[in-house]
């Protein structure tokens, strides 16, 4: 799961469909359809010719949709819809410029916005096969089959080639379980070109959804084959090992999904069912664990998306983050608190304890010296103890111990440390007082004797 949960926010934010019943593998339509992707759909098309006025090229128009792109691609939507807007004002006459706009409100559902722009593109250019496609494509993940259909169909006119046209049209008739006619489609996109992943993805699920397992087996390894890091084609493998009985090969196609999408709930339902046929009731109930921790996160997630300025809800996403080891993420959330609340004494001490888990203890005190600042607390002695131990710096972690009122081993190991520091530099007095403290504190641990009064109260070890 490392270095993957930040997507999730991403996921969430576009709408990504959601998981299916964990105790019978349940595919849908594939996710991995034609395209344009959401990515592609923010870079130029290739064959698209430099944006012209009067005649020449015009290089604020050219700034400004490039302008537009970047904005886009950081998320900065608001920005980018200005940027295109402006350049449109300039130079109507581009199709691209409609087709980037339409694309953005796309992402951020704006979608009769969106439509409105597919539609100037079209009209702007109405030889080009790829802009139909693409209106098709979106007004198919609308639902609105009939007109995307129209659309297709358009473009496979003027473009009888159009291997993804093809595609998309035969993911409408899978949709409406017309399986013949979906395979019909398919057949003419990989004949068309035979290395087309999506369409062999495509086609090889509508076959297993009409029970022929070899011929689909067969079409999702060439998919695989052809490109290893396609999750949704790792996963119908995994479904046609189901049907087959192979559990311990399905469990394998369903691991290659999930260490590709690791926030997707849905591959590890259908791995933990097989690991459940195979009887590996032990590893079954660790993707249990896991699920419920996805599940719980995509909630922290919507929460936080729901109330970017509230602080509380990244620091909740952020110790859920933790807890599932996923320590870069949660330095994000942490920081983004302390963003919105610089002095925020408790982000700062999680994010000290995050330091110390990746092996920074530099960073760790230099967090936990801000929260210091702030509102001294044992939490942050206790942390920085803890850095300056990782550190070699036994006088200074001591110090933060006994501030901290902390009694455990780490403190017991820091006075031998210390006292084998001590002896080394000819100083055996100090030496044997640490080790002396050092015995006693272990031994009240093992419930052989009292530990040394502080003569103060003792605070729980802070988690």
């Amino acid at each position: 799961m490392r270095n993957y949960v930040w997507l999730c926010l991403v996921v969430l934010a576009l709408g990504c469909g959601g998981g299916s019943d964990a105790s019978a593998p349940v595919a849908a339509v594939p996710l991995s359809i034609n395209g344009p992707s959401r990515a592609d759909t923010l870079k130029p098309a290739a064959a698209s010719a430099p944006l012209q006025l009067d005649g020449k090229t015009d290089p604020v128009v050219e700034q400004l949709f490039q302008k537009a792109q970047q904005a886009a691609q950081a998320g900065r939507y608001a920005v980018a819809v200005e940027a295109i807007s402006q350049a449109i004002g300039l130079n109507p006459g581009d199709f691209r410029l409609f087709r980037l706009r339409a694309d953005i409100y796309s992402l951020i559902g704006e979608y009769a916005n969106a439509r409105a722009d597919y539609s100037l593109a079209i009209r702007t250019e109405p030889g080009n096969a790829e802009l139909r496609n693409i209106r098709g494509y979106f007004l198919m993940s609308r639902g609105l089959s009939k007109e995307a259909v129209a659309d297709f169909d358009t473009a496979l006119q003027l473009d009888p080639e159009f291997a993804a046209a093809w595609n998309n049209r035969g993911l409408v008739d899978l949709a409406k379980q017309d399986y013949e006619a979906a395979v019909t489609n398919f057949d003419r996109a990989v004949t068309i070109d035979d290395r087309y992943a999506d369409a062999l993805n495509n086609r090889g699920f509508t076959k297993f959804k009409m029970g022929q397992l070899p011929e689909a087996l067969a079409d999702l390894k060439r998919t695989v084959e052809l490109m290893p890091g396609y999750a949704t084609a790792w996963n119908n493998c995994g479904l046609v090992y189901m049907q087959q009985h192979k559990y311990a090969l399905a469990v394998h196609a369903f691991s290659q999904a999930s260490g590709l999408s690791p926030t997707d709930v849905r591959w590890l339902e259908h791995r933990r069912e097989a690991l459940k046929r195979d009887g590996r009731y032990e590893e079954a109930g660790a993707d249990a664990e896991k699920i419920r921790w996805l599940n719980r996160l995509r909630q922290l997630t919507k929460q936080a998306l729901s109330q970017p300025e509230v602080s509380s809800t990244w620091m909740d996403r952020a110790s859920h983050l933790v807890d599932g080891a996923e320590y870069d993420a949660a330095i994000e959330d942490y920081s983004r608190v302390l963003t919105l609340n610089p002095a925020n004494h408790e982000a700062l001490c999680g994010r000290a304890l995050v330091w110390l888990k990746k092996g920074n203890p530099q960073k760790a005190v230099s967090d936990c010296n801000e929260s210091l600042i702030a509102t001294p607390t044992a939490s942050a002695f206790s942390i920085r103890g803890d850095a300056w131990f990782e550190l070699a710096r036994y006088d200074q972690a001591i110090q933060d111990f006994e501030a901290a009122h902390r009694f455990d081993e780490t403190v017991a190991e820091a006075y031998r440390k210390r006292s084998d520091a001590r002896r080394a530099e000819g100083n055996s007095v100090m030496a044997d007082a640490d080790r002396k403290k050092a015995d006693s504190i272990s031994a009240a641990l093992n419930g052989k004797s009292k530990p040394v009064e502080s003569g103060r109260a003792q605070l729980p070890f802070p988690e």
